[in-house]
């Protein structure tokens, strides 16, 4: 043992020198994961797919049918999950003008309302999912203040959603575009959302009767003007008169002229689902 120590102590040694002599070894860059494709905001598959399954011009939408389809409910998901990354707040720069906005916050809201309605169904009213034990409680809560949904990185639910929307572009004939998948709300539209398509969304839902009539001298329009009285002028019957067909705009002349008083239609949360009944009444013919 004594014999072999001076060796190994020179070995030692040795090892010693050329680790000093080569210098530090040079750290090889790791290899860098492939970068992520950055998120590109498109509406295309949302709007056909509210072409597809849309009825009666979009006063009902054929949710049997669209969630009898893996491939259009994953279609649907991947719209929702760009919404959830990609909004005018997280990538201004995808939406240069007010327009592009507009048509995000609009497409956003009625595309998770549809995604909503889909994950729930079958469904006979927003108003009845129970999600908190207040949502027991108080109709609508659970869909629209309880259920989380993720805009451009950012929690929120559909009230809020709402509630953001008309505050930020603030046009009441956003009312008339914003679809809540019930029978009372306006139609729902595979649009771009063009001031052009918003005064023909504001022309066709004024000179619907269940919205807007006069009757027993009594002007008779949708709760949704009283919900946000605020966000239409004072002079209500005015403000409909520009979009009123000839008929209408007579009586709402009248109505104006007269001093009616204004009764509000209670609103129906039915959701606008499209009926088997007729399909069901041929089958029997």
């Amino acid at each position: 043992m004594k014999r072999l120590l001076p060796t190994t102590c020179l070995a030692i040694v040795l090892l010693l020198l050329a680790g000093c002599a080569t210098g530090p070894q040079p750290v090889r860059p790791a290899i860098d994961a492939p970068a992520e494709e950055p998120a590109v905001y498109t509406n295309r598959s949302y709007l056909d797919l509210v072409s597809k399954y849309i009825v009666e011009e979009g006063e009902k939408v054929d949710y049997e049918a669209w969630k009898s389809s893996p491939e259009d409910l994953a279609a649907l998901q991947d719209h929702i999950d760009l919404i959830a990354r990609v909004s005018p707040q997280s990538h201004p720069g995808q939406f240069t003008s007010r327009s592009a906005e507009r048509s995000y916050w609009i497409n956003a809201y009625n595309a998770l309302v549809l995604h909503a309605v889909l994950e729930l169904w079958p469904l006979d009213s927003v108003r009845d999912v129970k999600v908190s034990l207040s949502s027991r409680v108080v109709p609508g809560k659970g869909f629209f203040y309880d259920r989380k949904v993720v805009v451009g990185g950012e929690e929120t639910n559909l009230y809020k959603l709402e509630k953001q929307v008309l505050a930020t572009q603030k046009d009441p004939r956003l009312h008339f575009a914003l679809n809540c998948a019930s029978e009372s709300c306006p139609v729902l539209r595979p649009w771009e959302w063009t001031e052009e398509q918003l005064d023909e969304a504001a022309r066709t839902f004024v000179n619907k009767t269940e919205n807007v009539s006069v009757v027993d001298e009594e002007l008779v329009v949708s709760t949704i003007f009283k919900w946000y009285k605020k966000d239409f002028p004072e002079d209500l019957s005015s403000y409909l008169q520009q979009y009123a067909e000839p008929g209408l705009m007579e009586h709402l002349r009248l109505a104006q002229e007269k001093g009616y008083p204004t009764r509000y239609r209670e609103y129906d949360w039915s959701l606008n689902a499209e009926s088997d009944t007729q399909e069901s009444d041929d089958d029997r013919s």
